[in-house]
């Protein structure tokens, strides 16, 4: 797989990846290497990066840029899975409450009786 990669490959798919760094507004020190940049994505923006990295190892015509998109996906892969997961929280996500009512028991003459 290494063997398909070339520089002009690599370097297609990482603007992509830099096009989405660009939509979640990420910058300075977690723009300073591709690691730092994958790291940085929100939950939101990681799946549309995972897509667009499938839809590349699918449709691209050109072998190099598949397995440039394999080695990023496989990258970032790695890099997430080194994470602790945050879910969909961001910085205009609100807190949940969760209120769960106690049960409610009935007399058994409303359930109706059992056979």
């Amino acid at each position: 797989m290494t063997d398909d990669l070339t520089p002009a490959a690599l370097s297609a798919v990482q603007s992509r990846i830099e096009e989405i760094a660009d939509q979640a507004g990420i910058e300075g020190h977690a723009r300073l290497s591709v690691d730092d940049t994958l790291a940085a994505l929100p939950w939101v923006l990681r799946r549309r990066l995972v897509l667009m990295l499938q839809s590349l190892k699918a449709f691209s015509p050109d072998p190099a840029v598949r397995a440039a998109a394999d080695f990023f996906q496989i990258k970032a892969a790695k890099i997430w899975a080194a994470m602790p997961f945050q879910g969909h929280q961001d910085e205009t996500t609100t807190d949940t409450t969760v209120l769960v009512e106690p049960r409610r028991t009935s007399s058994p003459a409303a359930r109706g009786k059992k056979p």
